[in-house]
C-alpha cells in the first residue's frame, strides 16, 4: 500500500516552489501528487490517504482529486486531524466505506472565496458580477460532488458551508463523509493491525522555520541581507549536470562548480571548471570560430591524406621493392642482368627463303625479281 500525507495547504506548483524556497515550508501541488503516483509500482494497486489540511487553490484540488480517481487503484481514506475546504474534496477520492477518522480530528466545508489579497487591485461593477457568477458555479460544483459521495441533502450541506465552521467526526459520520471514527490504535485489538504500516511515504513533511530563519527571509525581502547561495543543477548538452552554487542569475567566472572540466552548455556556450571553481566562460561566437579552424584544419589533412595515397604503393609494389633491396638495389641487378641477344629466326616452310645475307626472303620478293630479271634481259637484247 502506498501512503500519500497531505499536510499541507493545496497551491499550484509555482506557489509551492515559492513558499519552499522563501519560507521553508512546503505545499500539495498536483505535480507533486503526480510524481508520487508515478513511484507506486505498477503491483500495488491501494493508496492510503492521509489528511490534515485546511485547504487550498480550487482549481488544484479538482486536478489532484481527478488524478487520484483516475488511478483505478483502491483509495482509503483517513482524516487524522483536519479536514478543511479543498482537502474535504480530496477526502471522497475513496468511497464511502473506505472512509475513516480518527476521534479528535474536525472537517470544515464553506463555500468558496476569493481570498482578500487579491482585492488590491480594481474591479468594477461588471468584474464583481463576473466573480460572483464564477463563485457561485464553484459553490454548486462542491456542493454536487457532496451530494453524489455523501447521500446527504442539498439544503442542508449548503446550510453547513454557509455557517462555514468546524464539525466533529460523529456529525462528519451522520453527513456521510466518513463511515467509521477509528479509535486510537493502542487501544484497539488486532484488528488495528491493519492501520499500521512499516513503511510510510512523507509526501508533504512541513518544515518549521525558526525566528533566526524569519529574520532572515525578511532582510533578503527587504534587501539587506543577500539572498542564501543555493545550488543550482544545470543540464549540459550531453545531458550531465553542472552544479553551480551562486545567489541568482546566471553562472559567472569565480562560482564555484562542480565538477571540474569543460562543459558545452545547450545555448552553445562553454563553462569551464577548474579546481571547483569557474574559470572561464566561453560565448558560442568564440566556440564557432574554434570550430570553423577545426573544420578548416579537417580540410587541410583530408587533401594531405589524398595526395598521400595517390603515392602510396601496392603491397606486391612493397615486396617487389623490398626483394630489390635484399638484392642490393639497382646494382646488385645490373650484377645479374644478361645482356645475351638471340639471331634473327628465318622464315619456315613455305613462307619464304633465306637470303643472301641471313634476311628472310618471302615469295611474292622472289617472283618480282625474276619479272624485274626477265624484263632486264628483254630490253638488253
Amino acid at each position: 500500500m502506498a501512503i500519500l500525507k497531505i499536510h499541507s495547504d493545496i497551491v499550484d506548483e509555482e506557489t509551492r516552489q515559492m513558499n519552499l524556497f522563501w519560507c521553508g515550508v512546503d505545499g500539495t501541488s498536483f505535480d507533486s501528487v503526480d510524481a508520487f503516483i508515478d513511484s507506486i509500482p505498477e503491483n500495488d494497486n491501494s493508496i492510503e490517504l492521509r489528511l490534515n489540511c485546511r485547504g487550498g487553490d480550487c482549481m488544484e484540488g479538482w486536478t489532484i482529486y481527478d488524478k487520484l480517481r483516475s488511478t483505478g487503484k483502491e483509495i482509503t481514506a483517513i482524516i487524522e486531524g483536519k479536514c478543511a475546504s479543498m482537502a474535504s474534496v480530496l477526502l471522497l477520492t475513496a468511497p464511502k466505506e473506505r472512509r475513516f477518522a480518527y476521534q479528535n480530528s474536525s472537517l470544515l466545508i464553506h463555500n468558496p472565496y476569493i481570498p482578500p489579497y487579491t482585492l488590491a487591485d480594481a474591479y468594477g461593477a461588471e468584474d464583481l458580477k463576473r466573480m460572483a457568477e464564477d463563485l457561485e458555479t464553484e459553490t454548486t460544483k462542491i456542493v454536487n460532488l457532496y451530494v453524489e459521495r455523501t447521500g446527504s441533502k442539498e439544503s442542508v450541506l449548503r446550510a453547513l458551508m454557509t455557517e462555514d465552521k468546524y464539525v466533529d467526526m460523529d456529525k462528519a459520520k451522520e453527513l456521510g463523509f466518513i463511515s467509521e471514527v477509528k479509535a486510537p490504535a493502542s487501544a484497539k485489538d488486532k484488528q488495528s493491525k491493519k492501520w499500521n504500516h512499516s513503511k510510510i511515504n512523507n509526501m508533504n513533511q512541513e518544515k518549521k522555520v525558526t525566528v533566526a530563519q524569519a529574520f532572515q527571509m525578511l532582510g533578503v525581502a527587504l534587501g539587506v541581507v543577500k539572498a542564501p547561495i543555493v545550488s543550482l543543477d544545470l543540464s549540459t548538452a550531453d545531458g550531465s549536470t553542472l552544479t553551480v552554487e551562486r545567489e541568482e542569475g546566471d553562472p559567472q567566472v569565480g562560482d564555484t562548480a562542480s565538477p571540474d572540466g569543460e562543459h558545452l552548455m545547450p545555448d552553445g556556450s562553454t563553462i569551464v571548471v577548474e579546481g571547483g571553481v569557474i574559470s572561464e566562460i566561453r560565448d558560442p561566437e568564440e566556440e564557432n570560430d574554434e570550430l570553423d579552424a577545426a573544420n578548416a584544419r579537417i580540410a587541410e589533412l583530408e587533401t594531405e591524406l589524398t595526395s598521400l595515397r595517390a603515392q602510396a604503393k601496392s603491397q606486391d609494389e612493397l615486396v617487389i621493392l623490398n626483394k630489390v633491396k635484399t638484392m642490393g638495389g639497382l646494382e646488385g641487378l645490373k650484377k645479374i642482368a644478361s645482356s645475351y641477344v638471340p639471331d634473327a629466326r628465318g622464315f619456315q616452310g613455305n613462307q619464304g627463303v633465306q637470303g643472301g645475307n641471313g634476311d628472310p626472303v618471302s615469295l611474292i620478293d622472289k617472283k618480282l625479281a625474276e619479272k624485274r630479271e626477265a624484263h632486264k634481259k628483254k630490253f638488253n637484247k
